[in-house]
């Protein structure tokens, strides 16, 4: 077979492989490739050169003998060659971090493999002469035929089981996992060496599937203990918000509790001077005693039921726990702080974990502004707004401005405001909303007021 015939075939399943690489990677990191509208053009060509160059890897290790080097380091070396080039081809496409790339070329790697050999099953030879018109038909057959149905049924599979959602629980873990990491890593050079000690020196046409087979239960029970630990870590977490809001609507209790104490106590009082200025025909006094009063009550007492209220309308239990610190923060700092939510707010296509490092970041830069500037007009104040719609929801930091902003620096780390080693925030804030297409944020300055707003397309 010729080399360029040799080449052409090879690049032909690549493009198979890359699909299904595509596929798969949206399902592990649940989300599209970032910007693919803007950068259309530069990923069909950025996904033609890495086919073609594997392709021609393949072609050049075929012809050079070096997939017939003893124990298989050959194809153990041309293996390692591809996951490395699918980890830069996943980091193109994604701008997720290198490890999580790696991860997923890796699994990747396991989930075609077993998909081959499971194809090459139904052969009666696994040793297939390209040479020979009839053979590579056969191989042609399964490789392009037999084998992407095997693959499109693993990606119905993994969607059913929530292996996507396992994958993404650990690799969020905190914890030491670079046991685990290795264990993966070493999937060509371990599966070969279990595939040695299975057939015991005798070659046995399914023992690469048994061993492709066994590899991947044992990564699936890696990822399902780890996904259970931090999924009962995050229902502790829950919990916590929970006793937190508790304490919350309990304080907030106990405040209306000691002011309608303090109103019933004056009542009396209140109540004995209005009636001497209405008998006295002070009609005017009367009406601005009433309102002096009906203010401060609506002020003490309203505000705590508003603040209940605005909370009990946000059903995502990280959102409200992340609030209800910031709350908390701003109470002791003696900054006024004013929720508003216009529907109840459920869940958003943003990822939970980036949501929260964009709200707390717009929180932070509005508390980091108007921290000690008690005293001053406009009053030190923040207000936090989310508005859910059908097709969008909107969240809105706002803030007094007191200093000088230049537009043109803010993104920029390590540009601030408020002096040294400050100023990381909105840079880490602006390179999280770079991996997603259906985000938008505007920046603003109104009336005296810093205007940050997060817009997410439902």
């Amino acid at each position: 077979m010729s080399f360029w015939g040799l080449f052409c075939g090879n690049a032909f399943g690549l493009t198979i492989s890359v699909l299904f690489m595509f596929w798969i990677s949206m399902l592990l990191l649940e989300r599209k490739p970032y910007q693919i509208k803007e950068r259309k053009v530069k990923i069909i060509a950025f996904t033609l050169l890495f086919i073609c160059v594997w392709a021609l890897a393949g072609t050049v290790f075929y012809e050079a003998g070096i997939f017939r080097w003893r124990y298989n380091a050959g194809q153990i070396l041309f293996t390692y060659m591809g996951m490395t080039g699918a980890m830069f081809y996943l980091y193109f496409l994604y701008r997720e971090n290198l490890l999580a790339c790696w991860i997923s070329a890796v699994f990747l790697e396991m989930l075609e493999s077993f998909a081959v050999h499971i194809g090459v099953l139904f052969s009666p030879d696994m040793v297939f002469h390209l040479d020979i018109l009839g053979e590579r038909l056969i191989y042609y057959f399964f490789l392009y035929v037999l084998t992407p149905l095997i693959e499109v049924i693993w990606v119905l599979l993994l969607y059913k089981t929530g292996v996507g959602k396992m994958f993404r629980l650990w690799m969020e873990r905190k914890e030491s996992k670079k046991l685990s990491i290795i264990f993966i890593s070493l999937y060509p050079i371990l599966s070969e060496i279990l595939y040695f000690m299975v057939q015991m020196g005798e070659r046995v046409g399914n023992d690469n599937a048994v061993v492709s087979l066994l590899y991947l239960l044992i990564v699936f029970i890696i990822f399902g203990y780890a996904g259970r630990q931090e999924m009962q870590k995050k229902q502790i977490q829950t919990q916590q918000i929970s006793m937190q809001q508790q304490n919350a609507y309990i304080e907030s209790l106990e405040k209306l509790q000691n002011e309608m104490r303090r109103f019933r106590h004056d009542y009396k009082n209140m109540m004995s001077g209005m009636y001497l200025q209405a008998k006295e025909g002070n009609m005017e006094a009367v009406q601005n005693f009433i309102q002096d009063m009906t203010s401060d009550f609506d002020y003490q007492v309203g505000e705590q039921i508003r603040r209940l209220t605005q909370l009990g309308n946000i059903h995502m239990p990280e959102v409200k726990g992340l609030l209800l610190g910031k709350m908390e923060k701003m109470r002791q700092e003696q900054i006024s702080c004013e929720l508003e939510v216009l529907r109840p707010f459920e869940r958003t296509r943003l990822r939970t974990t980036d949501l929260c490092r964009c709200l707390g970041i717009l929180i932070d830069n509005a508390i980091d502004e108007v921290q000690g500037k008690k005293g001053k007009k406009p009053k030190p104040q923040v207000h936090i707004m989310i508005s859910r719609q059908e097709e969008c929801t909107t969240f809105q930091v706002r803030n007094p401005l007191y200093s000088n902003v230049d537009f043109h620096k803010i993104w920029q780390q390590g540009y601030s405001t408020r002096g040294a080693d400050r100023g990381i925030g909105l840079a880490s804030y602006k390179n999280i909303l770079q991996h997603y297409e259906n985000v938008f944020s505007l920046t603003t300055v109104r009336d005296g007021y810093f205007i940050q707003e997060l817009k997410i397309q439902e």
